[in-house]
Formats: C-alpha cells, structure tokens, sequence
C-alpha cells in the first residue's frame, strides 16, 4: 500500500516539476520581452483563469471523495459509479458557463478600477481577458474528470494528460511573442492551450472508468456533492482569495511592476509545494476509502509515514532557498531583482514549509467528507489575514506582504494539525 502510494506520488511530482522547468525557462524570457508592466499583468491573468476554474464548486474534489468510497466498496456497481460521474458533470457544464460569464462581465471592472493599469495597456487588457472568459467551461469540466482519475488511482495516466497543461501554462505566451507581444495573443494561446488539455482529460478518463459513456444523471446524487461540494466552494473561494489578494492589493496600491517583484518570487517558491501537493494529492483517495473500510490503523499509518516523508524532503528545499535567495534570484532574473525580492523570498520559503507540512491534514479532514471543517478554518483566517495584509503592506512594502502570508499559514497549520490529531486519536475503550 506504501509503495502504491510513493509511486502514485512520485508520478505527480513527475507531473508539477515538468512546468517547473518550463517557468524557470520561460519567466525570464518573458520579463525581457515584454516588460514589468505585461508581465504584471500576464501573471494576473494566470492567477484569474486558476481562480475563476474553482466556479467548480468544490464537485471535484466531491466527486473524487465519493467515487472513492463506492470504489472501495464490493458491493459497488457500475451504474452508481457513473450516476456519481454523470451527476456531477450535469452540474460542471453549467457552473461552466456562468463562470466565463462572469469573467467576461468583470472585464470592464478590472481592467477600469480593479487593477492600476497603465493606459497604454487598458485596450489590450480588454481585448484580452474575453479570451480566457471562453475557456473557463472547459476548465471547470476538467475538474471532474481529474477527479474521476484520482479517484481510480490512475494517476500515472493523470499526470501524463496534464503535462502539456503546465508546460504550455509557460510556454503558450513565450509561443506568441514571435508574433505580437500584446496580451490578446498571449492569453489567447494560453486558452487554446487549456481548451486542448481538457480534451486530453476526458480522453484519459474513457481509459480508466469502465462504461464512461453509458449516462446516467440521478438527481438524488446532487445534494451529497453538493453538500460536500459546497463547503469545499468555501475553501475554494476563500483559499485562493487569501493567496491571490495580495497581487490585487500590491497593484491597487502600489504599481504592476511592484506586482511583478512580489509574483516572481512567489512564483519561483511555492513551486516547491508541487512535493506537497504530490504526496496529498495522492493520500486522498487512500483516506477516503480507509474511512470508507473503517481501517483506522492503516489510516494512521499512511498518514504519519507521508508526514515523515515530506518534512524531510520538502524541509531542505526551503532552507536551501531562504539561505540562497539573493544568489538565486541575482542569477535567474538579474541584480535588479535581487535587490527588490531577496527579504519576499527569504520569508516566503519559510511560509512554504509550513504549508506544506499542512497539505497532509487537510487532505485527512477532506478524505473523511469532513470539508466543512476546513471551509470554517479558512473564515477564520480570511478575517484575520486582511487586516493584517493591508497594514503590513503599508509599513513593509511587498515584504511586509510576504510576512502576512507566513502569518496566515502558520494560522492554517495549527488549526489543522491539532484537529487531525483529534480525530486520529485512538479511542479508549469504555469501562464497565
């Protein structure tokens, strides 16, 4: 079972560290080419297309939990199996299409009063965002066919369908600076690019679940995804918002190109999550179906050996960036930037250790159905991280940015390592 789980890892990791190289290939390329202020705002439509694709509603993730249990029960058949799939893209499609609505409805907002835009940008903004409008139902519907293979454990074939995606995350944009250096052109490769990898997705899963096409859509399925699903929409709303606030907030205060100062080294850092979310996103389905079995002990023992594992491999990668931060980045993007980032980089490797570490309790509380627990938790921080974001940003800079991100993810680790270790804890037998 260990060594399933390390291998199921292993071909995630494979998956995230493949457009790792591509981002350390193409951001410098990109920052030459079309400047700090395209730049900016390039990364802000990397970060608009990943937040609007959680207009998922957490069915996803719900999907790949529920799916899960049935599959770990014998007595499962293939007709609940595809309700479960089926109900859940019956949803998808439309959350779909209301979220590139609403991306394209909130075009004029962002790019007149939202971001400060330079003028001379405005009309490529414009023209822009409507192209990553229109692959958001694509996007959204991808999420439910990854979660069908996460729930088969085919993650081998899930990272192989969604390499392209990440490579071409980079490498899209850096394909159209032969032809324009405008974001039109960027962020219409970059669509076209996730519309493909969706038809890879679906694709992979015709492979993997037996009868994929035999539909069979019971409304009686909607209200546990959508149970589950809607405490995940809270975590899904609130986590990214929490992550991606401080962009916002640096170029409503301060500039785009202080926005790409904080973005690159955020960028370059939390890369080293894809080690965390490997592992995680590998226990998941394995928690599901041990609560599913009520095989508490090899739901313990999973759990504390992956912990293990990844302290000791993430933990040197961290220290290894905080102490090297102004080398790494002078070498990779330029002496400007060491400059401006170093102090950002040294407390965001710090911020990503830390949540790292706390991917592995939020995978146990979501693989027991408990998403509830974890949406609370994020309320919790969300009111306490604005305040502190916005006052730090003004008396540190972007630094001070950095910090309250270190601040709220420690907030997030505590509240999640001690609530796992009460539900792991072994129950005392009663007396009589």
């Amino acid at each position: 079972m260990l060594a399933r789980l390390l291998q199921n890892a292993g071909w995630n990791l494979f998956g995230q560290a493949a457009p790792l190289a591509a981002a350390l290939f193409a951001i410098p390329v990109l920052l030459h080419s079309i400047g700090n202020q395209r730049f900016g705002l390039l990364s802000i439509g990397w970060m608009l297309i990943g937040y609007f694709s959680l207009f998922d509603f957490g069915l996803g993730r719900a999907l790949t939990q529920l799916l899960a249990q049935d599959l770990a029960r014998e007595d499962s058949t293939q007709e609940e199996r595809n309700a479960w799939l089926w109900s859940a893209l019956a949803l998808l499609g439309g959350l779909g299409l209301l979220a590139g609505l609403a991306l394209w409805l909130c075009t004029p907002w962002i790019v007149g009063s939202a971001l400060k835009i330079e003028p001379e940008l405005r009309a490529e903004a414009a023209a822009g965002l409507p192209w990553l409008a229109a692959a958001l139902p694509a996007v959204v519907i991808s999420s439910a066919l990854r979660g069908v293979l996460e729930a088969h454990q085919a993650f081998r074939l899930l990272n192989l369908v969604r390499l392209p995606l990440g490579l071409l995350t980079f490498l899209a944009p850096l394909a159209a600076l032969p032809f324009s250096k405008e974001m039109p052109a960027l962020f219409a490769l970059l669509s076209l690019a996730r519309i493909a990898c969706s038809g890879l997705m679906l694709w992979a899963c015709m492979r993997v679940h037996a009868g994929f096409w035999q539909v069979r859509i019971e409304r009686a399925r909607f209200a546990p995804l959508l149970r589950f699903g809607g405490w995940m929409t809270v975590t899904n709303v609130v986590g990214p918002l929490m992550v991606n606030m401080d962009r916002f907030l640096i170029g409503s205060l301060l500039s785009l190109s202080a926005v790409a100062y904080y973005t690159t080294p955020f960028e370059m850092v939390t890369r080293l999550l894809i080690v965390a979310g490997a592992l995680s996103t590998a226990c998941f389905p394995l928690f599901a179906q041990h609560h599913s079995r009520g095989d508490w002990d090899a739901l313990r023992l999973t759990y504390r050996k992956s912990l293990l594992w990844l302290a000791l491999s993430l933990g040197p990668l961290c220290a290894g960036v905080a102490l090297l931060a102004p080398w790494l980045l002078e070498w990779w993007l330029g002496a400007e930037y060491a400059q401006h980032s170093s102090t950002v980089l040294r407390w965001l490797a710090l911020g990503v250790f830390i949540n790292g570490l706390a991917h592995l309790p939020f995978a146990l509380v979501q693989g027991l159905g408990q998403a509830k627990v974890t949406a609370t938790f994020h309320l919790l921080e969300l009111a306490a991280y604005l305040p502190l974001l916005y006052a730090l940003l003004q008396i540190m800079g972007i630094a001070g940015v950095a910090l309250a991100w270190v601040l709220r993810v420690s907030l997030d680790a505590l509240l999640l390592f001690v609530y796992s270790a009460r539900i792991l804890r072994p129950q005392q037998p009663e007396h009589t």
